[in-house]
């Protein structure tokens, strides 16, 4: 790492409350260079970048800008030196104009006190800049439009002029592309295409295509660590980066069903589903079936909407079109609650187990009767029956997950709906997985499992969808997919 880069961060770790984030990150970023830095959920690239954006101090390592030492700065601090950021949610003020948003972060740049209540007209230099701000990306004729008129699209390319108005040497932007439909996805990396190359930017992003076409570097991160940098073509045919983003199947995978026995009718479906957060539509027109008995694998990279479809169906999200049945029932809109009574049981991402409650006691805690009981699951689960006393909170990930999927058992449900099952779980905790579904889908379950790991997934599935930025992009026989590797690597975008 020279002293040329205009950005490095040497030897960063992070801990939060006992989980290791970072694990020794380094790089250095050339002045205006284009830099992505991508990898799966739990990577680290929120947290690195809060890190170099002051938002967070690391606990080990340190950070220069421009060669000065910034380790521990406050974000207002990075930003008078010359840094700004956008966010993966809009900060945006709504009620104001699209031109007097652009403006105050101008203003914010100023050194020196000054008043709140001055009136932004009074601003003359900021206001120029927030115009020229606004034509850079487009918005020139939406100065005068409240915020909250814009669209989506607009809207990030706002917050990009607001980042922009600031004159920032290094630009850090976070997800960007996130919730774009295809023409805003177009049009946001044009804009971005066309910055001055005197400014140095930094990419977080999950739509892999968007960031490799934008970045000279890209640095990949897995739990907490580098592991592959370089050009974008040389990143993409990394081999560990596909086994990252791919997944390699376990070392003893699920050979297929002990019951060849055909599923039989649906159990869950949906039919042109539409949804998403504020103006953003995360899913667009997706319809997928579950048959009683069968696993059926939903794949796609982190970002493509997997999670906000898992909570359509399981009642966290309202729909805004489209249907969801349960055993051929219409269960368009029902609470969680409602769709629990139904018998749809979510394993959702990240486990979310009550800290005060010992392993019995959640188990318990939504127990309904049917063929799944306490000393079933403690079966399924043995590791389970000698921590039976213990809090949640003194399991491993490996025993947490366990817990989570005895849990969603315990309900009896009709259908099973993973989410990430495998995230963060060592090789050796990914066989034992794969070795309970193999069993629970052996054993007559009804599976929707939610996988970035699409080895992992296909080798104890028996049907396959894959989802690309909110749509099905491919259905087929599971073990036919796996068999497919190069068409895996082209539908999954690596």
């Amino acid at each position: 790492m020279g002293a040329e880069a205009v950005l490095r961060a040497v030897d960063i770790h992070k801990r939060f409350d006992g989980v290791q984030a970072l694990r020794g990150v380094s790089l250095a970023v050339a002045p205006g260079e284009r830099r992505a830095i991508i990898g799966p959920n739990g990577a680290g690239k929120s947290t690195l970048l809060r890190i170099i954006s002051g938002e967070a101090r690391p606990s080990a390592g340190h950070v220069y800008f421009r060669n000065r030492n910034i380790t521990g700065f406050p974000p207002e601090g990075t930003a008078m030196l010359g840094m700004s950021r956008t966010f993966q949610h809009s900060t945006i003020f709504a009620h104001l104009t699209v031109e007097e948003n652009a403006a105050l972060a101008a203003v914010a740049r100023r050194r020196g006190r000054w008043s709140a209540v001055r009136p932004l007209s009074r601003f003359r230099r900021e206001l120029a800049e927030a115009r020229d701000a606004l034509a850079a990306v487009g918005l020139a004729d939406r100065a005068a439009m409240p915020a909250s008129h814009l669209s989506h699209g607009e809207r990030r390319q706002l917050e990009i002029a607001m980042a922009l108005a600031q004159r920032p040497a290094l630009l850090l932007l976070d997800e960007p592309a996130a919730g774009l439909a295809g023409p805003e996805r177009v049009r946001l990396q044009r804009v971005l295409r066309q910055l001055p190359r005197d400014m140095t930017v930094i990419l977080i992003e999950h739509d892999l295509d968007f960031a490799f076409a934008l970045a000279d570097t890209v640095t990949v991160l897995h739990l907490g660590e580098v592991i592959s940098e370089g050009s974008p073509d040389g990143v993409r045919e990394d081999p560990r980066v596909q086994a990252v983003y791919i997944g390699r199947p376990p070392a003893a995978p699920g050979t297929g069903r002990l019951d060849h026995a055909p599923p039989g009718e649906p159990v869950l479906q949906a039919e042109g589903l539409r949804a998403g957060y504020g103006e953003a539509a995360v899913i667009d027109g997706v319809s997928l079936q579950v048959r009683r008995g069968e696993m059926v694998a939903l794949l796609g990279r982190n970002g493509m909407g997997k999670t906000t479809l898992l909570h359509a169906l399981t009642g966290f999200l309202r729909p805004w079109a489209g249907r969801i049945s349960v055993g051929g029932r219409n269960v368009t809109g029902r609470t969680p609650l409602e769709l629990a009574r139904a018998a749809v049981a979510l394993v959702p991402q990240g486990r979310r187990l009550f800290p005060g409650l010992t392993v019995q006691e959640q188990l318990l805690l939504g127990a309904r009767p049917g063929r799944w009981n306490l000393e079933r699951v403690l079966d399924l689960f043995p590791r389970l029956r000698e921590r039976r006393s213990v809090p949640a909170t003194r399991l491993s990930g490996g025993e947490q997950q366990m817990l989570a999927i005895g849990r969603a058992l315990m309900r009896n449900p009709r259908v099973l709906v993973l989410d990430e099952p495998s995230e963060g779980l060592s090789p050796l905790l990914v066989r034992t997985l794969v070795d309970v579904l193999a069993a629970l889908r052996d054993g007559g379950e009804t599976i929707l499992l939610a996988e970035q790991n699409a080895a992992v997934a296909l080798s104890v599935a028996d049907r396959a969808y894959v989802l690309e930025r909110g749509r099905i992009v491919h259905e087929d026989d599971a073990a036919s997919m796996a068999r497919q590797p190069v068409l895996l690597r082209r539908l999954l975008g690596v």
